[in-house]
């Protein structure tokens, strides 16, 4: 009898473990690197090879969100990358003035020149949403950049962050 018990639990817990990752297929292929967080603006045409300015993915713990490796598109003039992140901790709420797009991602040069014209593409989980952000920005003859994730609230056009982290990349010619 305890075996059965036992033989029951484990299926039930495989079973429940294979809806959540055929369920969530898309969005661990974005978290786990199997899918580029790119966006083309011409899919169908030439398509520009992406450069690769950071090797690994990070974690940011203000707000907690995990961020893929950054890539470049240098035709583009596009800086692309994805956030992941719970989607029971971070939704849009009008009640306490949090937009749909949860997070303003800027982008600031050695000048002080700061980039965060971005387009975002929204791909939601079970637990968790991701987020493809692509930025313009020219890169070329800049050393690094500052890129800074804010959790925000808006009012009007006024954006105000809650929590917010930042961290350097440095750019290899």
């Amino acid at each position: 009898m305890r075996n059965k018990v036992m033989v029951l639990i484990l299926t039930a817990i495989l079973t429940l473990t294979g809806v959540y990752v055929y369920a969530d297929r898309s969005l661990l292929a974005l978290q786990i690197g199997l899918t580029l967080p790119l966006q083309w603006e011409d899919p169908y045409g030439k398509q520009e090879e992406p450069i690769m300015l950071t090797t690994r993915p990070s974690q940011l713990s203000e707000p907690r969100v995990s961020l893929t490796p950054l890539y470049y598109l240098p035709e583009s003039k596009k800086l692309q990358f994805g956030l992941g992140y719970s989607k029971h901790k971070y939704q849009a709420d009008p009640s306490m003035n949090i937009p749909d797009r949860i997070f303003h991602v800027t982008v600031r040069d050695a000048d002080g020149q700061i980039f965060d014209k971005d387009t975002v593409i929204k791909t939601t989980g079970l637990f968790d949403e991701f987020q493809r952000r692509s930025i313009n920005v020219d890169l070329d003859g800049r050393d690094s950049i500052e890129i800074n994730v804010a959790w925000i609230s808006q009012d009007g056009n006024v954006l105000t962050p809650i929590e917010s982290s930042s961290f350097k990349v440095v750019l290899e010619e």
